[in-house]
Parts: C-alpha cells; sequence; structure tokens
C-alpha cells in the first residue's frame, strides 16, 4: 500500500526552529527559478547546521544513500551513517513506502518531510529533505535535518496500536502569496491536483 500524496496534513516539522531556518537558508539560494546548486552552499553557510544536517545523494540504482553525516542522525542510527541508506531510519516493514516518498523529493523537486519513528531510540523523528542540484544540475542530492519530536519515548502498546503511524505524510511546498496575512503558519496541503505541472522553483506557502 502507498501512502496518498496530494492530502491535507498538518506539517509538525514548522515547530522546529532548525528546520526552519534550515528551509529559510535554501530558499535563500533559489535563484532564477531553480534549486540551489549543491556548491553554492558554503561550508561558512552551512556552519550552524552542521551537527543536525547531513547531504542525502542518489546511487546509481536511485536509492537515496547518506554522502555526509550529522552528529544527530549519528546517534539516532547508533553508529557512522556514512553510505547508509536513508530508509535505515525507519523500520523494515515501512522501508518500501518511506523510500518511495523520499524520492518524490528528487522527482518533483520539491521541499518534504515526513514523520518516522527512530528505529535506535524508538522516539517519534521528523525528517526534512530539501532538493539540491549536482554539478550536473540534475536534482540528485538533498539536504536532510531530523528533529526528535518532544524528545519523549513512547510505549510498546502505542506502537502496536497504531504501527503505521511511524510514517506521516508528505508536505509539500507551493509558491508564497503576497498578502500580509500570508505569513504565519505554513499550508496544509500541496495546493494543486495530480498530474499538474510542477512549478519550477519550489516554496513553502505561508497562510494565516
Amino acid at each position: 500500500m502507498q501512502l496518498p500524496i496530494d492530502t491535507v496534513i498538518q506539517p509538525e516539522f514548522t515547530q522546529h526552529r532548525l528546520q526552519r531556518a534550515l528551509y529559510s537558508l535554501w530558499q535563500a539560494r533559489c535563484r532564477d527559478g531553480q534549486i540551489p546548486l549543491w556548491q553554492s552552499l558554503s561550508c561558512q553557510a552551512l556552519g550552524p547546521y552542521l551537527s543536525a544536517a547531513c547531504v542525502i545523494g542518489l546511487t546509481a540504482s536511485n536509492r537515496s544513500v547518506i554522502r555526509i553525516a550529522s552528529t544527530q542522525v549519528n546517534q539516532l542510527l547508533g553508529q557512522d551513517s556514512r553510505g547508509q541508506a536513508l530508509d535505515s531510519l525507519c523500520a523494515p516493514a515501512i522501508q518500501p513506502q518511506f523510500e518511495h516518498l523520499v524520492s518524490q523529493v528528487f522527482n518533483r523537486q520539491s521541499p518534504m518531510s515526513v514523520t518516522l519513528r527512530s528505529r535506535a531510540f524508538d522516539r517519534e523523528s521528523v525528517l526534512t529533505m530539501l532538493p539540491l542540484l549536482d554539478r550536473q544540475r540534475q536534482c540528485r542530492r538533498a539536504l536532510a535535518t531530523v528533529d526528535l519530536v518532544r524528545g519523549q519515548y513512547r510505549c510498546e502498546a502505542q506502537q502496536k496500536a497504531a504501527p503505521f503511524s511511524a510514517l506521516g505524510p508528505v508536505y509539500y511546498a507551493a509558491r508564497p502569496g503576497h498578502s500580509p496575512q500570508e505569513t504565519d503558519a505554513l499550508v496544509l496541503c500541496m495546493g494543486r491536483k495530480k498530474g499538474a505541472q510542477i512549478p519550477a522553483r519550489p516554496y513553502l506557502k505561508l497562510v494565516s
């Protein structure tokens, strides 16, 4: 079973300062209707995020692999995460669905956030990915960061009652409006129908 993508959702990741700040950095690098080049993000710009943000790359078989690790992701996995497939962050039962959703970041060239439960620490986390272009100007890189939700452990009974809740819906971006009232919270849905043309420059839309 595949999760629906065009869904009305509550984007939990907006509660996390790190992910909002990293998104702002990514958005500021968008130029001329294009998502940023990986090379445009200097070490100096990424400095405040290096402990929590990692870089994801696609393999020849289009698997999402952690290329540059972060301390936070290493702690979640309990090991050096470099070279690890991104779906290793979640339980084996939902890895195919997880990989499918993550692939949409590269296919649609849009930011995404999903809620998952850490395999190592058994606590709920929010993963956000921001697409980047590689040297060939193909969308095969992404910035990713993971925030623990409330930092609380979840009991075994809750897991068994809702085994699929470890994976939440995709939160896609849309262009922002120009109204001052559209600057307080993130949009709750993609805002376009299936089959619609993908915008060249994705944004998180701010709504009141």
